[in-house]
């Protein structure tokens, strides 16, 4: 059996227009994506709701390093089912998180969203 696991990482470059919102979603639900990093965020704020709205389900983690003076806002987000994050950084212009790839033998990866 053949295990496809799709990382999307994407600038966005503000998510304040429906068109782009739209966009990213429809992308994460055609890519099938495990996880999604996504970078320029604007003073976008995510919310439970619209975090699960982008995913279409509940299957999720999520992960952000807020906007704030001139640094654009990151988010991570992960499907549940397919990563256990272990450990989590917020650094001024980026976000690490490490965890198990739960699909195959179990390997520890570690994820930069810059």
């Amino acid at each position: 059996m053949c295990l496809i696991n799709k990382i999307i990482s994407l600038n966005v470059r503000g998510l304040g227009e429906s068109i782009k919102r739209n966009y990213v979603r429809d992308l994460i639900r055609k890519e099938q994506a495990k996880i999604v990093c996504l970078q320029k965020m604007k003073y976008f704020v995510f919310s439970k709701d619209s975090v699960f709205l982008f995913w279409g389900s509940n299957d999720i983690d999520w992960f952000v390093n807020g906007a704030s003076n001139s640094v654009d806002g990151l988010i991570t987000i992960c499907r549940k089912s397919y990563f256990q994050m272990s450990s989590f950084f917020n650094g001024r212009i980026f976000s690490i998180i490490e965890g198990l790839w739960k699909v195959g033998n179990g390997v520890q990866v570690t994820i930069v969203n810059v």
